[in-house]
């Protein structure tokens, strides 16, 4: 999802069996509106498929984002897999009383020159990779990751792996909440959208799971996430992600075949010399040896000072 998201946001909760707040109420009347019917307000970050803008609908008039598809999905089910997937996961996620991992999509079509859209709740705070020179305190830093693992951990409870976990898809609010966005490429229950083909190498290869760059269904589990994870915690600590090649391709064979460097720290601080240890941990090549680094990674950041 792109980089700036600030708005006043309502909360969410279960649909079945659970009274809705007046605020989703409020959101559901957007269902089946017509992009046409609504106003853009401003585009608030513009991405490779898509650009999100910050709309308003006169009759409701409570503002939410609108993630518009820059292509038609006659000939390109690929993006119209990514939208339906984002708006599936969110159902999911509402289903099993986890909407407060990801900022709440209410709804997903097509419009009238077959450009996929979904509306999303709009959540007020920033993405991370934007406020990795603002919470540069260990204090801070730990905060946050224990917040990310948790969020990570109940999507991964709910059978959903994300698939694309970078500094850019975490939301952090003044009080340094967490919000995971944009489930584009998630898998649900290890089942890939059936217009994501296996062999295709989805994701963002700056953060990408060796696994994911070699596009193979069967090995992707919820330890990509946690490779995906440690590549961003790499970053917030270097300034760089540990892996850039000239050009994407080249990026993804470093994943899969260099030798992971040790992160030197140059922003976090105050941050435990075992920090990098553990991030190198969470970058192994395989997959399985990541959950040992997970743990690790949560008694790091749950030790007193």
């Amino acid at each position: 999802m792109g980089t700036v998201i600030e708005l006043l946001f309502p909360f969410f909760f279960l649909f079945l069996g659970i009274r809705m707040t007046q605020e989703q109420k409020t959101l559901d009347a957007l269902r089946g509106v017509s992009p046409a019917d609504i106003k853009l307000m401003k585009r608030i970050a513009r991405g490779g498929v898509s650009d999100l803008w910050l709309g308003i609908y006169p009759p409701v008039n409570v503002p939410f984002v609108v993630k518009y598809s820059h292509e038609s999905a006659i000939n390109n089910r690929y993006i119209l897999g990514q939208f339906e997937r984002e708006y599936e996961a969110s159902q999911e996620l509402i289903k099993q009383g986890l909407d407060k991992c990801m900022a709440y999509v209410i709804d997903f079509d097509v419009d009238a020159l077959n450009h996929p859209y979904i509306f999303v709740e709009y959540v007020a705070s920033e993405s991370l990779d934007n406020l990795m020179d603002t919470y540069k305190d260990w204090w801070q830093v730990r905060y946050i990751l224990e917040q990310i693992i948790k969020e990570l951990s109940l999507i991964h409870s709910a059978g959903i792996v994300h698939r694309d976990i970078k500094p850019a898809n975490i939301l952090v609010n003044k009080s340094l909440e967490v919000r995971l966005v944009d489930f584009a490429l998630s898998t649900i229950d290890g089942n890939w959208h059936p217009y994501h083909e296996e062999g295709m190498a989805l994701g963002t290869p700056l953060y990408m799971s060796p696994e994911q760059a070699f596009g193979k269904k069967m090995m992707l589990t919820s330890a990509c996430d946690w490779y995906s994870l440690g590549a961003s915690i790499f970053e917030w600590m270097s300034g760089n992600p540990p892996f850039m090649g000239k050009n994407a391709k080249e990026t993804m064979k470093m994943h899969c075949f260099s030798d992971v460097p040790l992160p030197e720290n140059k922003r976090i601080v105050g941050a435990p010399k075992q920090l990098a240890e553990v991030c190198q941990a969470l970058l192994c090549k395989e997959p399985n040896a990541r959950f040992s680094a997970v743990k690790k990674l949560k008694n790091l950041i749950t030790e007193p000072y």
